[in-house]
């Protein structure tokens, strides 16, 4: 097989330029990047579900590294971290058992990945859920996360009942630049696979989280500035502000027959119409 490529690349003198020379840019094909990526496959950490007897531990982990890192949290200098109504909602997001720990060789949790399946109704039910509580913090937290979540509608647009999301991803700091955010994101892919989900969605609205989706051969499906993402009576993140930054919608979709294209073409114009 190598004797073969050699021959299609050309001369011998082509070659060595070719090889003298590929230190400066080098060029992948999809096909080149999947091996790319199954080559910064971890190899000394391992995945595990999250269940019920380590939900504290997975709270912990949230609260410490993705919240306190989220985008909306930072530009409001929220403190959402001592709220038990919070707590239930990220219980809510972990009994359904699409959640996945990564785990060292000694056994520490390196990384967490909390994924969701979800249907139309929830972000009714999270906005209702969100009315009653009394942190003003948490309050506005779970409204951004509800309309965040329909925005845009998916259930509607590919006209499924439920759709999987990849919705929280972190990696402790002496863990990162390992590859382990990428290795959980395809886990969370397969599992919704396995389950016969047919649209993938993961909502990147930190500053590399988008890496990850397209790391995982997700495609853009729009983007908006944040804020757009409004609530009842005003934006959650100003214009001005300093962390006014794109939500981009990944999505992963299989073929559906019963799927209008010049219907999701249209509403993709519509939401790029939101791009300022």
């Amino acid at each position: 097989m190598f004797r073969l490529m050699i021959t299609k690349l050309g001369p011998p003198s082509l070659i060595k330029h070719v090889v003298q020379t590929s230190h400066i840019k080098q060029c992948h094909s999809v096909f080149g990047i999947m091996d790319l990526i199954h080559q910064e496959k971890p190899e000394h950490f391992a995945l595990s579900q999250v269940t019920s007897e380590n939900h504290d531990i997975a709270i912990h982990v949230i609260k410490r590294y993705f919240l306190s890192e989220h985008v909306l949290v930072r530009s409001r200098n929220m403190d959402i971290s001592n709220d038990c109504a919070l707590d239930e909602y990220l219980i809510s997001l972990l009994k359904q058992g699409n959640s996945l720990f990564a785990k060292a060789e000694d056994g520490t949790v390196a990384g967490l990945c909390v994924s969701f399946a979800s249907s139309p109704v929830d972000p009714k039910n999270l906005r209702n859920y969100a009315f009653y509580r009394q942190d003003p913090n948490t309050k506005d937290f779970l409204y951004f996360t509800a309309k965040l979540q329909e925005t845009p509608n998916l259930w509607d647009v590919f006209k499924q009942k439920k759709i999987f999301e990849i919705k929280m991803i972190t990696v402790l700091p002496e863990f990162r630049r390992q590859g382990l955010a990428v290795f959980m994101a395809e886990k969370s892919k397969e599992l919704a696979r396995d389950q016969g989900y047919n649209v993938i969605r993961m909502d990147c609205i930190n500053p590399y989280d988008y890496k990850i989706a397209e790391r995982c051969m997700l495609q853009c499906l729009v983007k908006f500035p944040l804020h757009k993402v409004r609530g009842a009576n005003a934006p959650f993140i100003k214009r001005s502000s300093e962390f006014n930054r794109c939500v981009r919608v990944y999505v992963e979709a299989r073929s559906l027959p019963d799927v209008d294209r010049t219907t999701v073409r249209s509403r993709q114009q519509d939401l790029e119409s939101l791009i300022e």
